[in-house]
């Protein structure tokens, strides 16, 4: 058992309080994520040694296997202002986009870049605090009556072949040319002339917000297109490949797959690649399913999840708690609380803001206190 020392990346959309409070440091400029991983290009500390190196000088002590990489990525994140509106790739994707970009002798830090390794990244994202997204397209009817109701249609060309006959073939074309970007200062000018409306107050404030960001980028209207998404703590969302979504505001622990595959589809001044998103992204409409924050009267809740890369949990420390048993690397992070992880003659102190990791070789762990505790391992059964 090992203290591990988060790396920290101040972005400019990140929150001027949040992790700093939470890790109780001073710093003054915006923090937006705090990673607890063994990413090459930004490992963890476990005492004087990057997690990286451990985990290959023995992955069979850390992760139980000799495979020499941690699957999952484990953040604190914090948002102030929205993220970029993205896209992840399935694994067979990644993997041809991977090699494919490697024959062209694309370097892999090369802003062009869409594929930097041939993983996906499936991710979770657990409130900790109001958290806004946007996440998945909403029904095509709701987007037909939002662009009657805010008379958007005339806009764009390809709209009415869309409303005409709802369909994700009609639909790509329709979005194909919002992705595009092309300048159109009218839609910026329209919809803040617009009053709010209570069936679709939320919708027009987002959007508005995001125009007030981008006011020349036509995904700024995406409140109207997907689904807005507000987490209470401790709910959480899980993103599947291929599923267009942004962050919008708020706190909350983020697990992912180890990859940097992202496409992004606006709301950004980085690259963009509109032929390669249209073949990663899906069309149809979708609806996340929101995990319930739980009861607190269970000592162990997992976020369960399809991929097996990454399971989160909550650890629930009232007394005394014996965490059941897993192969694999496990990292625990005290969101509050006090408390003590015992393995035979060896303890460990862990208090709010600190975080430990157990190798796979460790079993048999107990903990004494009274603590909220977040446990990241990877999904295996």
């Amino acid at each position: 058992m090992n203290y591990i020392d988060p790396v920290l990346h101040n972005y400019a959309w990140g929150s001027h309080t949040f992790i700093q409070q939470f890790l109780n440091i001073e710093h003054p400029e915006p923090l937006a994520e705090a990673w607890y991983s063994a990413h090459p290009q930004a490992p963890s500390m476990v005492g004087k040694s990057p997690l990286d190196v451990l985990i290959k000088q023995n992955p069979e002590y850390w992760l139980g296997s000799i495979n020499s990489k941690l699957p999952f990525l484990l953040k604190v994140l914090a948002a102030d202002q929205a993220l970029s509106l993205q896209v992840h790739p399935s694994k067979k994707q990644a993997e041809e986009g991977f090699i494919r970009e490697n024959d062209k002798q694309i370097p892999i830090d090369a802003p062009q870049r869409n594929y930097r390794d041939d993983n996906h990244k499936p991710e979770m994202i657990m409130a900790l605090t109001d958290f806004y997204a946007m996440c998945g397209f909403r029904n095509y009817n709701d987007i037909i009556m939002l662009f009657k109701h805010f008379k958007l249609g005339t806009l764009f060309s390809t709209y009415q072949y869309f409303a005409k006959d709802p369909s994700p073939d009609s639909f790509q074309a329709f979005y194909q040319e919002i992705l595009e970007r092309k300048p159109m200062p009218q839609l910026a000018e329209h919809i803040l002339k617009l009053h709010n409306s209570d069936r679709w107050e939320n919708e027009l404030k987002w959007t508005k917000y995001l125009l007030s960001l981008y006011p020349e980028d036509c995904t700024a209207i995406s409140p109207l297109l997907l689904n807005l998404i507000h987490l209470k703590p401790f709910q959480a969302i899980f993103l599947e490949s291929g599923i267009v979504h942004a962050y919008l505001q708020g706190a909350g622990i983020e697990i992912m797959a180890a990859s940097d595959n992202v496409l992004r589809a606006g709301l950004s001044p980085k690259h963009i690649d509109v032929e390669e998103l249209l073949k990663v992204m899906r069309y149809s409409p979708y609806q996340p399913s929101i995990y319930p924050a739980q009861s607190a009267k269970h000592h162990l809740i997992e976020y369960s999840n399809p991929t097996s890369d990454f399971l989160l949990s909550r650890v629930l420390i009232d007394s005394k708690y014996s965490l059941p048993n897993k192969s694999g690397v496990r990292i625990l992070l005290n969101l509050d609380g006090d408390c003590t992880l015992l393995h035979k003659s060896e303890e460990i102190h862990l208090k709010k803001g600190s975080a430990v990791i157990l190798p796979s070789a460790k079993q048999d762990i107990s903990i004494i206190g009274n603590a909220h505790i977040i446990m990241a391992s990877d999904g295996t059964k």
